[in-house]
């Protein structure tokens, strides 16, 4: 990317650089899992997986690798889902079972085990058995002792959604140069403000699956200035329609399902601002 034109993306950079993707399955990556196959989308009670030699207490957006044991006690319960084969397995306690690689088998004690299909509009999603890919905040602040926070929009957005670029004001005597960059580093759009959001005019035409950088320069009294900025892009229009169809479709009283629809969303790279980036708590909550 050409960043020559744009003073202060370095920051940018230096951002994307340092910013680690954190998943829900870290113990499976730490324990040196091959291939995760499933997806802990709901337990409830006293449970625990054993893999690889290694117990784990297992939550919402976990992996779940061929071979694993989970052992649930007396009214636990866990919701295991298998994107690729389109099921889910609900595990009761007390008992003991073990995860094959499209299946789960009851193994002992008297609990009980059983398999619903997952919905069509979810399966479409393709969802990897990974789980999520958890995003840190894209927001990003400006040298010095001011501090310039960028709220949104960062990660993927909705094409049916308006773009409006927010951050924090720095006061009532501050102004704001908004600009908008393409991965060429061609500046598409420039415009002032002393708000501390904008909206982008419908007019100007966004590549679906591009990166874009967006660039805030504050001018304030005696001189003072900070920047800040943050990245997006447009999901493409098949994986929208996908993710459009299977918010419909889901059921509200499904834990699993809405779990599934969470995961895909950090899957495609939505940061957790919601669907404009500059909500100040996302809606969709976490996974617990």
């Amino acid at each position: 990317m050409t960043v020559r034109l744009v003073p202060g993306i370095c920051l940018v950079l230096r951002f994307l650089a340092a910013l680690g993707s954190v998943t829900g399955a870290a113990w499976a990556a730490d324990s040196g899992a091959a291939g995760p196959v499933a997806i802990v989308t709901e337990v409830a009670g006293s449970a625990r997986i054993v893999v690889r030699g290694r117990t784990v207490n297992p939550d919402v957006a976990d992996s779940v690798e061929e071979g694993a044991i989970v052992v649930l006690e007396r009214d636990a319960r866990i919701d295991l889902t298998y994107p690729v084969a389109g099921s889910i397995y609900e595990l009761h306690g007390p008992g003991r079972f073990v995860v094959h690689r499209d299946a789960v088998e009851s193994r002992t004690g008297s609990g009980q085990l059983a398999r619903r299909d997952l919905a069509a509009a979810l399966r479409a999603l393709r969802i990897r058995a990974e789980g999520s890919a958890l995003q840190g905040s894209a927001a990003m602040r400006g040298a010095g002792a001011l501090e310039l926070q960028a709220d949104g929009p960062s990660g993927s957005q909705l094409t049916r959604d308006p773009l409006r670029l927010c951050w924090r004001s720095l006061g009532p005597q501050w102004t704001y140069r908004v600009r908008l960059i393409d991965d060429d580093g061609i500046v598409l759009f420039e415009a002032q403000t002393v708000d501390s959001e904008f909206k982008l005019p419908a007019t100007i035409q966004l590549q679906a699956d591009a990166p874009y950088l967006w660039h805030l320069l504050a001018t304030g009294p005696n001189g003072q200035s900070a920047d800040a900025a943050g990245q997006f892009r447009r999901l493409d229009p098949e994986r929208e329609q996908a993710l459009l169809r299977a918010e419909s479709a889901a059921s509200e009283s499904d834990a699993s399902e809405r779990a599934l629809l969470r995961i895909a969303r950090y899957q495609f790279g939505f940061a957790p601002g919601g669907a404009s980036g500059c909500d100040r708590d996302w809606p969709g909550g976490a996974f617990h």
